[in-house]
């Protein structure tokens, strides 16, 4: 061809030469049994399969890759489930917490307003009186969980959560104890404010009846003797059948007649207090009884050695008679 190209003539018996591309190439396979198989392919053909082996290769390296990929990121999302989980669980006991320290610190500040109100009841503060220390105590317990809780869960990076949980639970903790011991002190001082009242209402206070005073506890001239004689009472003067009231709270521990005293009626009111009520026109209470301060328990008479309708009253401390104008309300 070449030859004639250029003007020369070809060489006789020369085979024409063959294109790279049509160049083909003999896969010889050979079995074990002796059978052999013989397949030829063109260059052509063996590239492409090449290129489709190397194109499935890649395409399988990039799944693996991404298979492993993605069970790394399953791991890592399992985990974090997981961490969620007991961040979860970690929130909800300290809501818990929470809610069992608010209620304590209600019943906390319940058990003062009761302590309070007993006591003002009593007369033993004032009502502008500044607040207890328990209910003040209380507030600042309050006041120092709210500002150990810090940001809200809302703003706190992911990151944080975990260390701000922790830092809250040793909050919760630390304020846990406090409040016990907040409550031992209320329990302290609501006993002590018992015994207070107690005491209290077991001194006389009131007056027994309402009248003209008669005649003074100290020496007198007797009004039906005429002799010096120490009056051991305070006598009241009253209306015939004015109702008598029980000065404290107590126990009767005798109620009848006596001797020169008429009909009469004593009470036992504890921490050493007793009281006694003569010269009545009738009692109306039996011995064993207990009684209110403010309970009626005879009516003015004058029955005994008297001179007209009027209440004898004496008070006693650890058995010894005291004046009772110094428990009577000025």
């Amino acid at each position: 061809m070449l030859a004639n190209i250029f003007g020369g003539e070809s060489r006789p018996g020369r085979k024409p030469a063959i294109s790279s591309r049509e160049r083909r190439f003999t896969f010889l396979v050979v079995y074990s049994h002796g059978k052999t198989h013989r397949m030829s392919l063109s260059l052509t053909t063996l590239m492409s399969v090449l290129t489709l082996a190397c194109i499935s290769l890649v395409a399988l390296g990039a799944f693996v890759n991404s298979y492993i990929q993605t069970s790394r990121e399953n791991e890592e999302l399992n985990y974090l489930y997981d961490v969620a989980g007991i961040q979860e669980m970690q929130i909800q006991h300290l809501q818990e917490r929470i809610r069992d320290m608010a209620e304590r610190l209600r019943q906390a500040e319940l058990v003062e307003s009761e302590t309070r109100t007993m006591l003002l009841e009593e007369g033993l503060i004032q009502e502008g009186a500044s607040e207890m220390a328990v209910t003040v105590a209380a507030r600042q317990v309050m006041a120092e969980t709210t500002s150990r809780s810090g940001r809200s869960i809302n703003r706190i990076p992911p990151r944080d959560i975990a260390l701000v949980l922790e830092s809250l639970g040793q909050a919760a903790f630390d304020l846990d104890g406090e409040i016990a011991s907040l409550e031992q002190r209320l329990a302290d001082l609501r006993g002590k404010a018992e015994k207070a009242v107690a005491f209290s209402r077991a001194r006389p206070s009131i007056w027994p009846v309402y009248g003209n005073i008669t005649s003074i506890y100290g020496w007198r001239r007797h009004p039906i003797t005429g002799r010096q004689q120490f009056h051991e009472g305070l006598d009241i003067g009253a209306s015939y059948r004015t109702p008598i009231r029980a000065t404290a709270d107590g126990t009767v521990k005798f109620a009848g007649y006596q001797a020169g005293y008429g009909w009469s009626v004593r009470i036992s009111h504890g921490y050493g207090f007793e009281t006694v009520y003569c010269h009545c026109s009738s009692v109306s209470v039996t011995a064993g009884q207990k009684v209110e301060r403010g309970d009626v328990i005879a009516y003015v008479g004058s029955s005994g050695t008297s001179t007209g309708p009027h209440l004898h009253y004496e008070v006693l401390k650890d058995g010894k008679k005291q004046n009772p104008m110094d428990y009577l309300p000025k």
